[in-house]
């Protein structure tokens, strides 16, 4: 029994330094990618700031801190919730091969979280990559410029000065989402072959 309480405050313990931990990386992460700032996360930190009497606060350098401390606490949440999810999911596991019953599906939560962290990590690694590619010269191919040129049809946009950077914009957000999708289908199929193989050790 109390081997039991030692291994689950290991695990507690274990879990919270993982989940601090893997979340500042992966807030660190997101930090990295070329996105501006959500909206909806800018307006959550000026009513937060305007609640607690913070309003000085709201200058472009501290809301960029305060929007990293946001992701890491955001970051954070979703792996506790992960691992202790998967942990209770893994003594039903248990219980149900033992007792031959039906093997207990993966919390949908679980699951959600997974795949938006397996989104993040494949999105910074499809930008590493793309990295990479644009340190050689290219041209860009003509497929890409037509679409380019279907996608400004449909805005209702013909040209323009701004034409060459918009074309260059869309392109590198083409590669950087073509990037991240070979990337996530690669690291799906590497986490179906691990579970699979977690399964056949357990059984």
């Amino acid at each position: 029994m109390k081997k039991q309480h030692v291994l689950s405050a290991v695990f507690i313990v274990t879990s919270v330094v993982g989940s601090v931990i893997g979340g500042w990386y992966l807030a660190c992460l997101f930090g990295l990618l070329p996105l501006e700032m959500p909206r909806c996360v800018d307006l959550f930190i000026r009513l937060a700031l305007s609640v607690t009497g913070n309003d000085e606060l709201a200058n472009p350098d501290d809301m960029e801190i305060l929007a990293l401390l946001l992701y890491w606490a955001v970051a954070t949440l979703l792996i506790a919730v992960t691992l202790f999810g998967y942990k209770r999911w893994l003594v039903r596991y248990r219980t149900a091969k033992k007792n031959d019953e039906a093997i207990p599906k993966l919390p949908l939560l679980v699951k959600f979280d997974v795949c938006l962290l397996a989104l993040l990590v494949s999105a910074d690694l499809g930008w590493w990559l793309l990295s990479l590619f644009l340190t050689y010269p290219y041209k860009i191919p003509g497929a890409v410029r037509a679409a380019f040129g279907f996608c400004q049809s449909v805005r209702g946009k013909w040209g323009g000065a701004d034409r060459c950077d918009d074309l260059g914009f869309f392109a590198l957000n083409l590669y950087w989402a073509i990037a991240t999708l070979c990337v996530g289908a690669l690291l799906i199929l590497c986490c179906i072959s691990a579970s699979r193989i977690l399964l056949r050790k357990m059984s």
